[in-house]
């Protein structure tokens, strides 16, 4: 019993010390970044960790992060010999403001990521706008009744602001990540170019700033430097490398404003650092919409893939059950209706001799009709399922499907076949023998043509397949009214990861052309 409740108590346990380690370096860091010259925190970042522990984990371990983060900002009090008593009662109030924000997100968003503009601007509107007052109030309130640190006694949107801005750069990115469908953990991580482009590109701006911020005419142009950059960040790195940006970008500011320099500084020290909180509020916010647009975009264009993977599957799966289907229905025209036809025929041999002269010749004429329709079904049975495909192989098919629309009152038809078509394996041969069947039977129906020529030649790494009609042609600029027979080729053909161009003008007749690799690729009657 004591194994169990050691086990189930670990996971709290790990959380809160982690949350104690973790707060209490962000309060440091926070410190860090402090205005001694106005006695003003630019930013704080306890609070919006901790707000985003709460909404990425369940509520049972709520508990734990709190005395965690309760804990480390306690500790770096006592370590800077702050007033404890009021700071503890403002960090216990501002612990229940942030619990009861992230109850409140938690319920609105309903455990989905907020890369969504309608749960992005919840979260903006309670946890960037509410919350923040909120807690500035709370100090306030606190700071008439007991002593507090200088950099809470001062003008309550000073501590607000600083507030806002952690809230707005930390949770969202937390969130994004700890997200498994996120478009950052699903899609390869940041490379190397685009962190050295973007250091380069911090680097310039921190020198840009330093060099040029007291040029009173330079300093709009300035203040819109970073717009690019985040732009670069947003469309690479999403909602994460955006916060991080920023983030950087605002300790830039910061510390070139802490010593009097870049396009921030003004008149009065307060200004000055009203205008930093007020600048770093604003990118941050317009970089987290943008970043959650190409968060959409690139959500929106995996689901577009995952539906065009399944589609080709589908498509692969119903032009194998076609296949099959036809086979079997050519062995029950070959094997049953023909021969039961040839029955018959002998049947009307024999009937003929016993007749006498006077109904001889209908009976001859009865049988010649039944032969014909005996070769008709022959010739449909082939059509449905070349045997000869399987058997004499590829040339001789083709050589045969050519021959046949000759006799069927087609074109002039010139074949040109590798010798090396025997090697070919059977999908991508059917494949051929199928896109040439229709291609050919297009020209008959459709193109009018009077000569078409069909080539076919085997390389080291993919074979081509061109057949090419004299025909009258047709428009193909509208790839949305494209007949049955093209979509099937264009599918046939990209099932073996090949590739179908298609060039036609009118009164000039039609080419098609077709490459597939001969690597390795998943045979079709796998997918069967």
């Amino acid at each position: 019993m004591s194994e169990m409740t050691l086990d189930g108590g670990l996971p709290h346990l790990v959380r809160g010390a982690g949350m104690l380690v973790v707060a209490a370096l962000t309060q440091w860091l926070s410190l860090a970044l402090w205005n001694h010259q106005g006695e003003v925190l630019m930013i704080w970042l306890p609070g919006a960790l901790l707000l985003a522990a709460l909404l990425c984990d369940p509520g049972r371990f709520w508990p734990a992060y709190d005395i965690g983060w309760i804990a480390g900002l306690l500790v770096i009090t006592s370590i800077m010999q702050a007033p404890t008593r009021g700071l503890a009662a403002v960090y216990l109030l501002v612990m229940g403001l942030i619990n009861l924000t992230a109850w409140v997100i938690a319920r609105l968003r309903r455990d989905l990521p907020i890369d969504d503009f309608l749960r992005l601007l919840v979260f903006v509107v309670t946890a960037v706008m509410l919350l923040p007052m909120l807690s500035a109030g709370v100090a306030l309130a606190i700071g008439v009744a007991w002593p507090l640190p200088v950099w809470l006694t001062g003008p309550w949107w000073h501590v607000a602001l600083a507030d806002a801005l952690g809230y707005a750069l930390l949770p969202p990115a937390i969130i994004s990540l700890a997200n498994p469908a996120s478009s950052l953990r699903r899609d390869a991580l940041p490379s190397w170019n685009m962190l050295l482009i973007t250091t380069i590109a911090l680097v310039c701006l921190w020198l840009g700033w330093r060099e040029l911020g007291s040029f009173a005419t330079l300093r709009p142009l300035l203040l819109l430097a970073p717009v690019p950059l985040a732009i670069y960040v947003a469309l690479r790195a999403q909602i994460p490398g955006t916060s991080v940006v920023s983030l950087v970008v605002g300790v830039i500011a910061i510390q070139l404003s802490l010593s009097m320099e870049g396009p921030f500084v003004q008149g009065e020290e307060t200004h000055t650092t009203l205008s930093v909180q007020l600048w770093m509020l604003g990118m941050a916010v317009a970089s987290l919409f943008l970043a959650a647009l190409v968060e959409q975009r690139r959500t929106t264009q995996r689901a577009l893939s995952v539906s065009s993977t399944e589609v080709r599957e589908l498509a692969g799966r119903l032009i194998v059950a076609q296949e099959q289907e036809r086979a079997r229905i050519a062995r029950d025209l070959h094997d049953d209706i023909n021969q039961r036809l040839a029955v018959a025929s002998i049947r009307l041999s024999a009937l003929r001799r016993k007749v006498d002269e006077s109904n001889r010749n209908d009976v001859s004429q009865l049988q010649s009709e039944l032969i014909a329709l005996s070769e008709d079904v022959r010739h449909l049975s082939h059509d449905l399922h070349p045997s000869m495909l399987t058997q004499t192989g590829l040339t001789a098919a083709l050589a045969g499907l050519c021959q046949a629309q000759r006799q069927r009152g087609g074109p002039n038809i010139e074949l040109k076949v590798s010798p090396h078509a025997k090697d070919l394996h059977e999908d991508v041969a059917l494949c051929l023998y199928r896109v040439t069947q229709e291609a050919l039977g297009n020209a008959l129906r459709h193109a009018d043509a009077q000569c078409v020529e069909v080539s076919l030649q085997i390389g080291d790494q993919h074979v081509d397949l061109t057949i090419k009609d004299d025909g009258k042609g047709f428009v193909t600029t509208a790839e949305g009214h494209r007949g049955l027979g093209l979509m099937s080729i264009d599918e046939r053909t990209k099932l073996l990861g090949g590739s179908c161009r298609l060039h036609s003008t009118l009164g000039k007749g039609t080419e098609l052309c077709i490459c597939i690799p001969l690597g390795p690729y998943t045979p079709l009657h796998g997918q069967a």
